[in-house]
């Protein structure tokens, strides 16, 4: 089912530009610099940079990831860079032009139809692409990501959280609800090791921030910062709570495995913005034969 604008598979990205000509950078583009950061955090930690096999799916036109290892000198092993859309001549010259990045650019491209046999890799990081597919489109990105997936590697994925008083961004296909998410990519294959908030609506966790004594802290800050940035501070707290969640995922190490999520059918609807949601049911139950 189509979205507001007409596309199933919908191109949207956010620009660097477009985003500093509005005068300010809004909570939506602030949580994405900090997806990044935490990849670079990620590969810093054991200096994993040296040995990281890096598959970006989604990685825009304007490759922001690669850039952000570039310019902080966390140059990977290897690093494949995939996208529905185009890729700008300009971002790739910038990261060719030392030859020092090992990169690999792969635009107007499906995840799920990309043969990179017999690569695996350790790290995926996938931002911001599952709320543009359906969900049986969705559930086949999953299980293409796992298979690419190294034994020991992760998988970073990041998407919004579908709510119904809210809705869903118009350019948006396929908004899932965080226990719905949870619940799919447990039955596809992967666990949780961590999630976090990216960004959050302050009335959605400001409750859980008194329970949890942080009032002080939170009043703190709110008398400097504006809401559109607090809205980035707390949510890593409170993923169950917030707009939108970074998953990290590892292969689960077999199917009987204890799951942190109910299976989909036991979790209440609606799972997503898309009318086809039950697609999930049927597509998880073809890829369990």
């Amino acid at each position: 089912m189509p979205n507001a604008r007409g596309k199933s598979i919908d191109k949207a990205f956010l620009s660097v530009d477009n985003a500093e000509d509005r005068g300010f950078i809004h909570r939506d583009y602030l949580a994405h610099c900090l997806r990044w950061t935490h990849v670079c955090k990620y590969l810093a930690q054991h200096q994993r940079y040296k040995e990281a096999k890096i598959l970006d799916v989604g990685c825009g036109r304007e490759l922001p990831l690669a850039k952000t290892l570039y310019s902080s000198r966390y140059i990977p092993k290897e690093y494949v860079g995939v996208d529905y859309g185009p890729i700008n001549d300009d971002a790739i010259a910038t990261l060719k032009k030392t030859d020092k990045f090992p990169g690999t650019y792969i635009p107007g491209t499906d995840i799920t139809t990309v043969d990179l046999q017999p690569k695996q890799f350790n790290l995926i990081t996938c931002f911001e692409v599952f709320e543009h597919v359906e969900p049986e489109h969705g559930v086949r990105m999953l299980r293409s990501l796992l298979f690419m997936l190294s034994d020991d590697g992760r998988l970073m994925l990041s998407t919004p959280c579908y709510n119904e008083r809210t809705g869903a961004a118009d350019n948006h296909v396929n908004e899932t609800t965080y226990e719905a998410l949870g619940s799919i990519l447990e039955t596809v294959g992967f666990r949780v090791e961590a999630n976090y908030g990216t960004f959050a609506s302050i009335r959605d966790y400001e409750q859980d921030v008194l329970e949890d004594r942080l009032g002080p802290a939170f009043d703190k800050l709110r008398e400097y910062y504006d809401t559109n940035y607090l809205a980035t501070i707390f949510a890593p707290l409170y993923p169950h709570r917030s707009r939108n969640v970074l998953w990290v995922l590892r292969k689960a190490t077999s199917f009987d495995e204890p799951r942190n999520f109910k299976v989909l059918e036991q979790i209440q609807q609606p799972w997503s913005q898309s009318p086809n949601q039950n697609d999930f049911l049927t597509a998880l139950t073809i890829n369990k034969e």
